[in-house]
Order: C-alpha cells, then structure tokens, then sequence
C-alpha cells in the first residue's frame, strides 16, 4: 500500500469496512454521490441492483457494521476518504465482498468500479505518471558507506559498524529509505577519527597524492606543497563526492590544509591528511545531495545525479569511472544511454550486492540474525547458526540467478527448482550435496520451489518452538498481496500456548478457530489463518511434515472470504499463480521504493501501474523491470516539497 500509518479510528473504520462491506455498494454510492454514469463506463446501475445489493446493508437508516457510505466523498476528495476507498478497491479486488453465500456481480462489473476507483485516484491524465516525488538528501547507510570507502580509498573491513543502529527495513521499508537516515551527535562525533584513521590507511594513490617539486635550492618549498595540496584536492574532491568540485570549494578544502600547517604546525603529509579527512566528514561525501531547482514543477536530474542514484541502486556504492565518463559526455541525458548503463552495471560482480540488501530486507530473513526466528535451544542439532545462514542466503542466490539470466520473476511464486548447498539439501531431503556451494536441483513433488516454501521465509514467519499459521498468513498478505491486515483491536489476548490435549481438543488449529469465533477477530483472520494452513506441512525452521508438533495429524485445508479453498502448499501456490499479476505488482512496488530511498506515495500508483505492464508484455523479466525502474519518472526527475500545482505532462520513454 502507499498510504501513510492510519489514525486509531481510521483503522477501526477499515476493519469495518473489510468485513462488511459488499461489493456492491460501491455501485450504490456512484448513484448517491450523483456522478456520472459515464466515470463508470456507462454501468447500468438499476434500482432493483441497489435495492438487492446496497441498501438492504449500507443505507443511512441501517448502517450495517456501522458503515455509512452515503456520505463518504469519492477517491481523490481527501485523504481520510481515500484510505476507506483503499479498503474499498481491495475487498473488490480480491472478491472478499459480498459474502460467498450471497449473489455475485459480474466480472466486468467489478472491474469497471476498480478502474473507476483507479482512475480517480490517478488523475486526469490517464493514470500517466506525472509527479516524480520528493527525496530528502540521502545520507550514506552503513553499507553504502563500507562499500564506498572501499571503491573510493581500497580500505576494505566495516568502519561503519562505529555508526549508530539504522531502521532495520521490513514490511515495505528499507534501511536506505531516506527519511530514517539522520545524522546524530554520536555519529558526527565518531566520524572525524574514523574518517582519519580511513585516510592513514588509503593508498597515496587514491588519494590523489601529488608530490611536491620544490627547485633544487629548496626556495619555495612551501608554495610547491600547497601547490601539490591544491592538485591533490583536484584529482580526490570530484570522486569523493561524486561530482565536477567548483573552485571556491576546492579553496574552501585547501584553507583546512593552510590552517593546518600555519596553525597547529603540522607538515605537509598530516595536514594533508587532515583535508582528505575533512572531505569525508563533508555532507558532500555522507550525503548524496541533488540540489533543488526553482518553482513547483518537476525536473529531471542532472546525468551526475542519475549516476549516482544508479550506482547506489544496483552496487550500493559510489560510481566507477564508467559511470562518471558516461554523466560527463551527457550519455545519461537519454533513455538509450541509462538503459546501456543499467546492462554493464549488472553484468559486474558489484552488482550481486543488489539481491543480498534487497531480498533480506523485503522478505524478512535477515531479522533471523537478529534473535528473531527459531529457538536454536528448543531444535538442538537441527537449527544453527550455519544452517540459518544457509537459509539466509537461499532467497539471495535465488534473485540474483533471475537477475543475471533475465529470468521470470513469476518463479519467486512457483517453480520446479531451488538452489540450495549441502545443509541445505540435507534439511530438504535432498539428495547430498558435495559443499557449501549453491547448486541449482530440479523439484518434481511440488514441495518446494518458489518464496513460500523456502526455509529462511518459513522459519522467520514461526514462533521460536512453532509455527504460526497467523503470522505466515499475515506474511503472505503483506509481503506478496500488498494486502496487509489491520492491527488486531487493543487488549486482544495471544493465543495460548497450550499442548494437544485430548480432553480440550486444543491442537493449534483449534485453537485458531476459536479465537476466529470472536466477532472481533473474525473479520481479519478469515483472510489470514487459511493462507497459513496451507503450509503447515512446513515445521518452524522449514522442514516437511506430516503430523504436527503434538503429533497431531495436519489439517491443511484452507477456505478463502470468497469460497476458494486449497489443500496444502502446492494447490495455496497455484491460488497465488492465479494472482501472479497483484503479486508482481508488488514486486514492482518493493523494488521500486529501494530504488528511490523513499517510501511510496498515492502519486505513484501510476508509475507503478505503468510499470507493470511493461514488464507484463515482456514475461516478467527481472532485468526488464531494473531497467523500467531506471527509466521510470521518479528515478530521472524530482520535485520540491511542495506539491506541483499544475502537473507536467512529462512521461517516462
């Protein structure tokens, strides 16, 4: 989703609304609203269709789960309204209203309102992308800075590790989102002797080091080393921070060097040093700054600008030489130009760092270094930390195969393959593999192949003894449906932790359905806990089973709002098949956000929109949607903080 943590009582409103309100009555509110008939693509809406349909639940005078759509404004009018049409759009959507026991509309009939609803929100240009966003400066996350130090001064190790703790990324949001990346006192107080100890370390080469040539009757000594001071700053200041350097900026670095030796007496080599270091500590080089233009109408990015937002991308890291001879010769000015860049960056090995910050954050697994997961005590030899790194770096290796054979994203869903090594295979049932190499072994059972059934994504969706058909439901929701359930209501007690027993009949699922017979309760975890039955031939840490903690024996049918049903993972992996296309949307948004650096926002459901299809038309391609992101208007252009008044009809090529 692209809207902004919703208010307590909005939340309330959409947990109403998801679990009362009818499909229908969306066509009864384009009648009560008084808009045109042609907003919905001439929609007969027929007195007998509201009467069967709306106001027997969702008048004025009823008011059914307390939803009153006669006064709710269509989408666009405001942002309170637009989060209950956001609701509204998706219960139509996934065919969770009406109920499965009561008449349907049709198919065209529900896809008119959708695009109705889409249109509105997009605008008056055809859902043609037409803000580009706002991006705040972007300060250097740990790993961009590790790895920039590391291509910038060839010192290699994690310096950044001295630097407080960032937002852990998850559910949408990444550690490079740059919102969250502020500068704190204890940073700016570390980062001085970082950045000297940084540059005792660094080649003289890297630096720019010149060596001073004083005449041979050593007059004008001290006018040759400021002289090579001044050519050093030249060659190290634009690749430090990755742009042409202005004079008065290389003055500005120089008078460091010039206090340095008329001052603390320093010679020439350590207040040298302390100008490189200073450059490091600059917010030219901890920051990637894209400076503003004047007025309130978007503007592309300069090609340095573009290079650096595409090395960032796909390297995490600053750009190469390449890269910067392509912004200088004005190659990234045009889309054949960024396009070219977009297949040499992920052709080198740099870019394998992409599917590593990528996958681990967007699907979860890299909170299992974090105490999160299995408890290593409770599944003894079964669980350690070599195998939760195994199982860490499955969904890693996975992506950047697709990656680098422009493979079907569709297989994130379903395939007959994974990559796994030799724990791995063992903790699959596989035949036995030589070492910790990952080989690629072809699936004919159904049991594995594709997110769901990986054990990293299973075992981070358990409790630390369990699993939680919640939370993998829940998981499956947010992280592939873009579809996520509200919060539970306040003063909700867990589920209890209790051991099969015969006379209670508390097996888990039981317990579930319990817990859904709360009114309460219901209305989410009719749409979560089937998703998670369906993988409860899954223990916690991924294993496959046929009976369950308690020897139980499994239940693994799940019964879907609208009536679907499914017996186990490989008939919920055909359910998602069906939805390939919502699923791949979310791709799209995920990827599209790290990207940016920036959460996504109402303004870019037409990009995203856009990009999709273009993907569609050519299988899904993995590299075909870097390179649409790359492409895209919020990736080349920018805008002020302040909204644009008259959108531009620029458009991506």
């Amino acid at each position: 989703m692209f809207l902004p943590p919703l208010q307590k009582s909005w939340r309330i409103q959409l947990l109403l609304l998801r679990t009362a309100l009818r499909r229908s009555a969306v066509l009864f509110l384009v009648c009560c609203l008084g808009l045109s008939l042609d907003a919905v693509e001439n929609h007969q809406v027929s007195g007998e269709f509201l009467k069967q349909y709306c106001l027997s639940c969702h008048s004025t005078a009823k008011k059914k789960g307390d939803v009153d759509l006669e006064n709710l404004p269509a989408p666009g009018v405001n942002a309170d309204s637009d989060h209950r049409w956001d609701a509204i759009r998706q219960v139509l959507a996934e065919q969770e209203m009406p109920p499965s026991n009561k008449s349907q509309p049709t198919q065209p009939e529900r896809d008119r309102i959708i695009s109705w609803i889409d249109q509105l929100f997009d605008g008056p240009n055809g859902g043609l992308p037409t803000d580009p966003g706002w991006v705040s400066a972007h300060r250097l996350t740990r790993n961009e800075y590790n790895r920039t130090i590391q291509d910038l001064l060839g010192v290699g190790g994690n310096p950044a590790d001295l630097f407080p703790a960032e937002n852990d990324g998850g559910s949408g949001s990444f550690d490079n989102n740059s919102d969250t990346l502020y500068v704190s006192p204890l940073l700016m107080e570390r980062l001085l002797d970082l950045s000297l100890s940084l540059v005792i370390k660094a080649k003289p080469e890297r630096l720019g080091i010149v060596t001073p040539t004083a005449s041979p009757d050593g007059t004008g000594r001290v006018e040759s080393e400021r002289r090579a001071a001044e050519q050093s700053l030249v060659t190290f200041l634009p690749r430090a921070w990755r742009r042409p350097v202005r004079d008065d900026e290389i003055q500005a670095q120089l008078a460091i060097y010039t206090q340095g030796i008329e001052r603390s007496r320093l010679n020439h080599q350590d207040a040298l040093r302390l100008c490189h270091a200073a450059a490091l500590t600059s917010p030219n080089f901890l920051f990637r700054i894209e400076h503003s233009q004047e007025g309130n109408q978007p503007y592309a990015l300069n090609p340095y600008e573009i290079a650096n937002r595409l090395s960032y991308f796909l390297w995490s890291s600053m750009p190469d030489e390449t890269l910067f001879q392509a912004a200088k010769n004005g190659l990234l000015n045009n889309p054949e130009g960024i396009s070219a860049q977009v297949t040499r960056l992920l052709a080198h090995s740099q870019s394998q760092v992409l599917p590593k910050q990528f996958m681990g954050q967007w699907l979860g697994t890299d909170d299992l270094t974090r105490g999160f997961g299995p408890d290593e005590q409770f599944f003894k030899k079964a669980y350690d930390h070599k195998l939760r790194n195994a199982m860490i770096e499955e969904p890693v290796v996975f992506m950047r195969e697709l990656i680098k054979n422009n493979g079907s994203l569709t297989d994130l869903i379903d395939c007959n393959y994974v990559f796994v090594n030799d724990l791995l295979a063992k903790h699959y049932g596989l035949p036995e593999q030589k070492d910790s190499k990952f080989v690629r072994f072809e699936i004919t059972n159904g049991e594995r192949g594709g997110l769901i059934s990986m054990a990293g994504v299973l075992a981070i969706t358990s409790r630390p003894a369990r699993t939680s058909p919640v939370i993998r439901g829940k998981w499956i929701l947010q992280e592939l449906l873009s579809y996520p359930p509200p919060p539970p209501p306040p003063n909700v007690p867990p589920l209890p932790e209790t051991k099969n027993d015969k006379k209670n009949l508390t097996t888990l699922r039981q317990r579930l359905e319990r817990h859904r017979s709360d009114p309460a309760c219901n209305g989410c975890h009719q749409r979560i806990d089937p998703l998670g039955f369906g993988l409860e031939n899954y223990d916690a840490i991924g294993r496959w089973r046929k009976i369950g903690e308690h020897g139980e024996a499994l239940d693994t049918v799940g019964t879907l709002p609208n009536g679907e049903t499914f017996d186990g993972p490989q008939q919920l992996k055909k359910l998602l098949v069906a939805r390939q296309d919502r699923i791949m949307q979310t791709v799209v948004e995920r990827l599209l956000s790290y990207a940016l650096s920036r959460g996504l926002e109402r303004h870019d459901r037409a990009t995203v929109r856009q990009i999709t299809k273009n993907i569609a038309a050519d299988g899904y391609r993995a590299q075909t949607l870097i390179r649409e992101i790359a492409l895209s208007l919020p990736f080349r252009y920018k805008r002020n903080p302040t909204i644009a008044t008259s959108p531009t009809s620029q458009t991506t090529n």
